[in-house]
């Protein structure tokens, strides 16, 4: 009879909202266990800790542990984030948007098959991001509770919530991490040793566990290895702003202040090829570093972490339990590297010498295939572990000025000037907040 015996012990290393969040949902998810919290530096190149940002598909993780959307709204430990700005970044030099939540739709077919249909002939249509609620509302300056946006995260104030909540919960504080023994177990800075059955490594780029694993290098696909903001005493607001340069790209984030626009972060975009692996799950930018733009790493972080929630390990290593982690987790870090890579060869800019040496970087072969079905068909199918909104996808491939070969079957039927007046009428009701039929 193979009977499971469940945990009694985790330990978690790391000193940001990552290590946090992943304490307090075990400790929850296992209130009989142990789990130990054992604090350690957050690097520089930890975005996912320092820039902390939940997209609208993991808000669920958060509302399990008691930190539902409103709540954190309403604290003040979160603001919203309903759509990203990107200048400079397309064929026509036009700047366009990619909102947080889903597009409007409507009755006569896809929209973006729509507008590509009224466009292609001529016709006058607004911008595509006029006809997502999201970005409406962030151009509007606006909050409108029809729409579910992105949360900015304040990392101190989130860090001091889920302090506050896992003591509650029972997680044990242990004095700061010193190193880690031959056994696996974790050296205190004031002497003792931590041992568990579990241990998570939440420590950012350092790995302090689990270093010596393998890395899958992104540099190809994810090109951009610094993030720098441009001194600005402007509040962008409800978005994220980009602006592409000859050398890369600068950002404009909410809460962050710079004194010259060298001040920067180096990143290596990337994964662990394996982040379970015996007694020891890496989560968090130690798993996977998918770049400063958009910021994804929290979001990927909370997606591990639900899935490790859903296949708790047991007490004694379980090597197709942890071969299945891997596989999904590698679907979700996959899935988001290619997001992400659409921002750098989806055809868009193409003026300086960053932009130029792209043309000499290979794709992933998941990103390839999905590039020539947009190029032919216009579709971007839906894949498994999905974080992103489908019609994100789609807002980065026409913003940039990609347009497909072939036009929809559906949207053949409707004739190009009734296309546009549908479509101009929907964004006069998006425009007035209007979003009925």
């Amino acid at each position: 009879m193979n009977v499971r015996s469940a945990l009694r012990s985790v330990a978690v290393v790391g000193g940001g909202p990552v290590a946090l969040v992943s304490a307090v949902a075990v400790k929850q998810a296992l209130p009989a266990a142990e789990v130990t919290l054992v604090p350690a530096p957050v690097p520089a190149d930890a975005l996912a800790d320092r820039f902390p940002l939940a997209l609208p598909s993991v808000h669920d993780v958060l509302a399990r542990i008691g930190m539902p959307p409103d709540l954190l709204l309403a604290r003040g430990v979160a603001r919203p984030r309903y759509a990203s700005v990107f200048a400079d970044w397309s064929r026509e030099g036009t700047d366009w948007m990619v909102g947080d939540d889903a597009a409007a739709t409507l009755a006569a077919g896809r929209l973006s098959a729509l507008w590509l249909r009224a466009r292609n002939a001529r016709e006058r249509v607004p911008p595509f991001h006029a006809l997502n609620p999201s970005c409406v509302a962030a151009a509007a300056g606006i909050t409108d509770p029809r729409v579910e946006p992105a949360l900015h995260l304040d990392p101190a104030r989130m860090a001091k919530a889920l302090a506050s909540i896992g003591g509650q919960a029972g997680v044990r504080f242990a004095a700061p991490f010193a190193g880690v023994e031959a056994d696996d177990a974790i050296r205190l800075q004031d002497g003792t040793r931590v041992a568990a059955d579990l241990l998570i490594d939440a420590s950012g780029p350092a790995r302090l566990l689990c270093s010596d694993r393998a890395f899958e290098d992104w540099r190809d696909a994810l090109p951009a290895d610094h993030v720098s903001f441009v001194p600005s005493d402007d509040d962008p607001g409800t978005t994220d702003r980009y602006r592409a340069t000859a050398k890369g790209w600068h950002a404009i984030w909410p809460g962050v202040r710079v004194e010259t626009e060298e001040d920067g972060i180096i990143i290596a975009p990337g994964r662990l090829t394996a982040s379970f692996a015996g007694r020891i799950i890496a989560l968090g930018d130690a798993a996977v570093q998918p770049g400063p733009l958009g910021r994804a790493g929290f979001t990927l972080a909370l997606g591990q972490l639900a899935l490790l929630l859903e296949l708790l390990p047991a007490r004694d290593p379980e090597p197709l339990l942890q071969a299945e982690y891997n596989r999904r987790a590698g679907l979700q870090a996959g899935r988001m590297r290619d997001f992400l890579g659409l921002y750098y060869h989806g055809r868009g800019r193409i003026q300086g010498s960053f932009w130029h040496r792209l043309r000499d970087n290979s794709c992933p072969a998941s990103l390839d295939r999905l590039l020539a079905q947009f190029a032919r068909r216009g579709q971007v199918v839906p894949a498994d572990e999905e974080l992103v909104q489908r019609d994100a996808w789609t807002a980065v491939l026409l913003g940039q000025g990609m347009r497909p070969e072939r036009p929809d079957p559906i949207a053949l039927s409707v004739a190009p000037a009734e296309a546009a007046r549908l479509l101009n009428d929907l964004a006069a009701r998006l425009a007035a907040l209007d979003y009925s039929a």
